[in-house]
Parts: structure tokens; sequence; C-alpha cells
């Protein structure tokens, strides 16, 4: 007798405890109230909610390479490489009849080569902006990704003596 006693008593202190109503019944409240949203949404709305856990983004049909310094040396054949394994390669360079040349050897190893030559002055901030600004619209234009999937920076000076750019900056 005493032990159905201790165990109506426990049975008793569950009941009345916090976790038996928040187990009990806002566990249950929860589970209704979903199902209460999900039943009217389908009724009651013109289309069913989509909820993407991260942006739906489109995958580049062939990726982007920028590579600085492409007229001679590392930077060319590193474009040259880039374009044989299958990229879209943004040659950027200072003149901007080495950028042909260089497409035009790129193009004459490479026929498949996809390829985009870009006269930038590294040292000039404007120019760097004019260029980031060409770059975006010429890749929208082109319907590829909006983004650079690889930096390839082969840019270089041979400075012998200490020189700053036209912007104030150390060259």
């Amino acid at each position: 007798m005493i032990s159905l006693v201790k165990e109506l008593w426990g049975t008793l202190l569950f009941l009345f405890s916090i976790q038996f109503w928040r187990m009990g019944l806002l566990w249950t409240f929860s589970i209704v109230f979903s199902h209460y949203q999900l039943i009217k949404d389908f009724f009651c709305s013109q289309r069913p909610k989509s909820y993407y856990r991260c942006s739906p983004c489109v995958v580049p049909v062939r990726p982007v390479a920028v590579v600085t310094g492409a007229t001679s040396g590392l930077g060319f054949y590193t474009a040259y490489e880039l374009s044989k394994e299958g990229y879209v390669v943004v040659l950027v360079g200072r003149s901007q009849q080495l950028l042909l040349e260089a497409e035009r050897k790129i193009k004459d190893w490479n026929r498949n080569a996809h390829l985009k030559a870009f006269q930038v002055d590294l040292s000039s901030v404007e120019s760097i902006i004019l260029f980031r600004k060409s770059l975006q619209q010429w890749l929208s234009d082109s319907d590829l990704h909006s983004s650079i999937q690889l930096l390839i920076n082969c840019a270089g000076i041979l400075a012998t003596s200490p020189r700053t750019t036209a912007d104030g900056y150390d060259q």
C-alpha cells in the first residue's frame, strides 16, 4: 500500500512539474499550430512558398580566371595553361599591342581558348576602378557568372630606385 501511495505521489509531482507542462502541452501545441499553418497555407495561398537554405546560384559553365601581367613571362604561360584547362581567361596588361599579341599567340596554340584582354595600369587607382567596371559589364554581357573563380597576379616592374605612382603610392 505504501508503494502505491509513493507511486501516486510521484505521478502527481510529475503532473505538476514544469517538464510535463513543457513537454505535454507546449510541444503538442506547437505541433498542432505548425500543422494548422501548413494546411492554411496549402488551401489559402496562391503558390507554395519555397524556403531556401541559401540563395540559389547559377553554376558557371566555364570558370573565369583573371591573369595580370599576361603579356609575357609567367603571366603569359599561366594564361595559356589556364585556357587549356577550360577557363575563360581575362588577360590584363599595360600595353594594348602586347595584349593583342599574347591573345593571338594563345589562340594559335589553343584554338578553343576563350580570352578577353583588358588594358590596365595597375599603378593607377583610376585605371583599376575602370577595369573593375568594364570587367563586370563584360561578364554580364557575356552571360558569365559575376564572380571571378581565380586571380593570378603576375604583374611586376623592375624598380631600380624608389618611385611613387600618380596617386602618391609607393610603386
